[in-house]
């Protein structure tokens, strides 16, 4: 699975749509080609995920869970600390409501505060909230509309009672069945969603005495609730019961849809229910006095075409947004993994990076063979001291032998041409007007890493001969400059093979094709690949000098690597 995921983004971040990204990541912010940061993102990934991706999960889970409940909806943050107004000489006041439904009676997205609720708090009124989140009014269980009704105390006070049209029902696919011919309770099929109505009804009316009404959600993207509406109507007249209709409420569907009224499309916020909180209000009051409930301005009856139009734009939108959030959680895994292999790569703050390792702060040699030498170093990030605050061999050379060493170094760059910040562009800058007495190559990781051609060798020295798009055609085109425009020596090096499992192969293909070409060309390799002595390091040690396998700290460019480099280079002017 990680390779093929390997693949994928090693595909994915070539294509040119996340090169204007990999532009600005490098260069503003990293200080290090584009193909670092792709790297920085592959071997993140490759790594790190392990630890992100759980950490991302449950990022997704909790923003889930903040937006399904509407904890962080402007609806109800505005609202969660305003007291209710007090209505006064309410009608309501003293009466004795029981309020049967799921979710939206219950306040599911407006931390658990309905209409219920402030209908008790505004006009003292004593209300039963038996609200059960998720439930359906077809007996499906014992949480279901008519189980918890059966299971109400009957000597409850009850001057009306009150029933949501349930859109779970809708969601779940209940059965919707069929009006009966009579009123007998035994009579009705209380798994379907109007066999389950008739029940309600005929229970509370036998169980109360009390005048019952219904109420229905405002309108949204559901085939099935608009049916079932259309069946509550024509049971409502069967019974004589009245229906606060929000669903055919012009003004509901007009103005009152908004996010902050709306957490989603069946769930009020707090600010919503302030809005159907009177609108309940002047109900109740008419039913209690024996007035019809007031008819709502009818807005358009929309058609079962509509209705289907309007789903399938909602699916549309979701599937959108689930492929939305899903490219961002991967881009947050990647970019996590990404910055912590940096931050690993890049080592601010360790102890082996202190300020006792810095170049500056070390003793100068003294009568140093390279004093005064002008020397060019070739590389990507080993010779830049990515892991090590910027600070290489190269420096330190520079510092304690009392050399001018020069650093040409770009992060993730190749040997193999890829653009003008691989390897022999960025050497061709330097010209005979500069009197360079040792060149030195890093024979760079990111060749074998980014798997470039690695190229043939082949009898000619003639650089036209070679193929820059090759990792040896291109250090043969280094090897022929050096020689015409310096003729100096030059030094090719490796970096070592301990910890190196991941680009072993490959990398060591490339340093047995370097030999040949440095045996041809009659130069040399500082060959740490092979090099068993030095790479004798327990891991401890190992684990202080080294930020991975191929880049070392602070310590371990002094302690480590620079008397091997002092020693290659000495040999040249003792």
């Amino acid at each position: 699975m990680m390779e093929l995921i390997k693949s994928f983004l090693n595909w994915l971040f070539q294509t040119p749509l996340f090169a204007p990204l990999f532009e600005f990541l490098g260069w503003e912010v990293f200080f290090v080609t584009p193909n670092a940061v792709r790297n920085y993102a592959i071997n993140g990934v490759e790594l790190y995920w392990t630890r992100f991706v759980p950490i991302v999960i449950a990022l997704v889970i909790v923003l889930f869970l903040i937006r399904l409940f509407g904890l962080l909806n402007l609806g109800n943050l505005t609202r969660l600390f305003k007291k209710d107004e007090q209505v006064k000489n309410s009608p309501l006041k003293g009466k004795h409501f029981i309020f049967l439904g799921s979710s939206v009676t219950k306040g599911f997205a407006a931390y658990g505060k309905s209409f219920v609720d402030m209908i008790a708090a505004r006009n003292g009124a004593v209300c039963v909230k038996e609200a059960v989140s998720g439930t359906t009014l077809a007996d499906n269980g014992s949480k279901s509309y008519v189980s918890r009704l059966k299971a109400l105390d009957p000597k409850i006070p009850c001057d009306l009672f009150v029933c949501q049209l349930s859109t779970n029902d809708a969601t779940k696919k209940v059965p919707l069945g069929a009006m009966a011919a009579g009123k007998d309770m035994s009579s009705f099929d209380t798994k379907t969603v109007c066999g389950a109505i008739e029940y309600i009804i005929a229970y509370a009316k036998q169980t109360w005495n009390c005048p019952v009404v219904f109420y229905t959600n405002p309108q949204y993207a559901s085939p099935a609730y608009k049916a079932m509406v259309e069946a509550l109507k024509k049971i409502a007249d069967k019974w004589g019961i009245q229906v606060i209709d929000l669903w055919d409420n012009k003004e509901f569907t007009d103005n009152y849809r908004k996010h902050t009224y709306m957490n989603d499309q069946i769930h009020p916020t707090r600010k919503g229910y302030e809005v159907w909180t009177p609108v309940f209000e002047t109900a109740l009051i008419n039913v209690l006095v024996g007035k019809p409930v007031p008819a709502p301005a009818q807005v358009e009856v929309p058609t079962d075409e509509g209705v289907r139009k309007a789903v399938t734009r909602r699916r549309v939108v979701k599937g959108v947004k689930g492929v939305v959030y899903t490219v961002l959680a991967l881009a947050l895994v990647v970019g996590l993994c990404g910055y912590q292999q940096s931050y690993i790569v890049g080592g601010r703050g360790l102890p082996s990076n202190s300020a006792d390792y810095a170049p500056e702060n070390q003793p100068v040699v003294e009568n140093s063979p390279l004093a005064g030498k002008n020397i060019l170093w070739v590389g990507s990030s080993v010779v830049q001291g990515a892991s090590a605050v910027q600070d290489s061999m190269v420096d330190y050379i520079g510092v304690m032998d009392q050399c001018n060493s020069i650093k040409e170094s770009v992060s993730g760059s190749t040997i193999a041409y890829q653009d003008e910040n691989s390897y022999a562009p960025r050497m061709m800058t330097h010209t005979a007007d500069e009197n360079i007495d040792v060149v030195v190559i890093q024979l760079s990781t990111n060749d074998a890493g980014q798997g470039t051609e690695m190229g043939e060798i082949g009898d000619s020295f003639d650089m036209a001969d070679f193929d820059q798009n090759t990792t040896m055609g291109s250090l043969q085109i280094m090897l022929a400059y050096a020689r015409e425009t310096w003729d100096c020596p030059v030094l090719i090096f490796t970096v070592p093979s301990y910890g190196n499992e991941r680009i072993a192969e490959d990398y060591g293909s490339l340093v047995d094709l370097t030999l040949e070409v440095a045996e041809k060309w009659d130069v040399d390799v500082l060959d740490l690949w092979y090099d068993e002595e030095f790479n004798d390091v327990d891991q401890e040690q190992w684990s202080f000098w080294m930020a991975n396998a191929s880049h070392p700290r602070r310590a371990g460019y002094l302690e480590w690597w620079t008397p091997a480099f002092q020693e290659a280079l000495y040999a040249y002017f003792e």
